[in-house]
């Protein structure tokens, strides 16, 4: 039996949409593996150790790298006993920072690096990874996939002039930089921010003033984090343009949905970016030079669209690498 120690997978994150997709396939094949998910315990590595402890020793233990810095007085404990394998969606040390914080960076620099080897989803984390070891570890790369849906519903055209970003309203997503480009675009243009919030958060309360002094209020909507895919699919279609100046990525799922969806993008020119959108109708940008991003959405926009050449993952074929993986260890 192998186990899969994740964050309860009902929020909707690029992460825990990975994590249930895998998840889902390997049950459906029958493949043995347990999930455990300790919400309640977040803050006891001693509460985490006793959960463990009830695993058969000598177990393959899958974590997720979220919860990853939460093990971290007890990883000298979990690596006698079971076989540790990590799944970095991003090093969370990197969450808030662009060189990473310090002393979140020096926990997981020690965790990644005594455990048996590590899974990430882009070629661009494997450098980030492998950069922050202390010693030379086997890192697999399994990219994620798309869900079906997204292939069944190509836009041609739109002429609306509506903008649309998806992701969680929080500093990384760097939101502040599209809303700053919409000042620089005629009132046409609208936006739409797709992800979840809280009305309380010094983030949000922070867009919500630039907004007020651009005076953008009647033309910036939050929806909010949307559950139901076919409603977050509609609004996709209903936009001409997908925006993402993000300061930093693991992968950026909603990238290539939107992609996958016909949507011409414009994102922020950093590696990860250039790793995976090859393939799309899309124009990489400086976040910071809010005139050029509205250029390059008004370029984009009067353009006819074209077919993209790229072929996403689906999720079986996901889940098939991650069995190869678990099987090989």
């Amino acid at each position: 039996m192998k186990y899969f120690i994740t964050p309860e997978l009902k929020n909707i994150s690029g992460g825990n949409k990975y994590d249930k997709n895998v998840l889902d396939y390997l049950y459906n094949i029958g493949f043995k593996i347990i999930n455990i998910y300790p919400s309640n315990i977040s803050n006891s590595p001693l509460k985490f150790l006793n959960i463990l402890n009830k695993i058969p020793k000598n177990s393959l233990v899958l974590i997720d790298g979220l919860i990853a810095p939460k093990f971290y007085t007890i990883i000298d404990a979990l690596i006698k006993k079971y076989k540790i394998i990590l799944l970095i969606h991003h090093p969370v040390s990197y969450e808030n920072s662009k060189f990473g914080e310090v002393s979140l960076k020096l926990k997981e620099r020690a965790i990644f690096s005594k455990v048996h080897s590590l899974i990430t989803v882009s070629k661009t984390m494997k450098k980030v990874i492998q950069a922050m070891l202390n010693t030379k570890k086997m890192i697999y790369v399994i990219e994620p996939a798309v869900d079906y849906m997204y292939f069944n519903k190509y836009i041609n055209k739109n002429e609306n002039h509506n903008i649309v970003c998806v992701g969680s309203v929080i500093p990384r997503k760097n939101i502040e930089a599209s809303i700053k480009t919409l000042s620089h675009l005629d009132e046409r243009w609208t936006m739409s921010i797709i992800g979840k919030y809280s009305t309380d958060d010094r983030y949000y309360r922070s867009l919500n003033n630039i907004i007020s002094k651009l005076n953008l209020t009647s033309r910036i909507t939050f929806h909010g984090e949307i559950e139901n895919d076919d409603d977050l699919i509609n609004l996709l279609i209903q936009s001409r343009v997908y925006i993402c100046l993000s300061h930093y990525e693991g992968y950026g799922m909603a990238n290539i949905e939107a992609g996958t969806l016909g949507l011409p993008l414009i994102v922020s020119d950093i590696p990860v970016f250039r790793e995976n959108l090859k393939g799309f109708h899309r124009i990489y940008v400086k976040p910071s030079n809010y005139i050029e991003t509205a250029r390059a959405i008004d370029e984009l926009s009067s353009k006819t669209r074209i077919e993209y050449n790229y072929s996403p993952n689906r999720w079986k074929d996901v889940g098939c690498k991650f069995k190869r993986v678990l099987n090989e260890q």
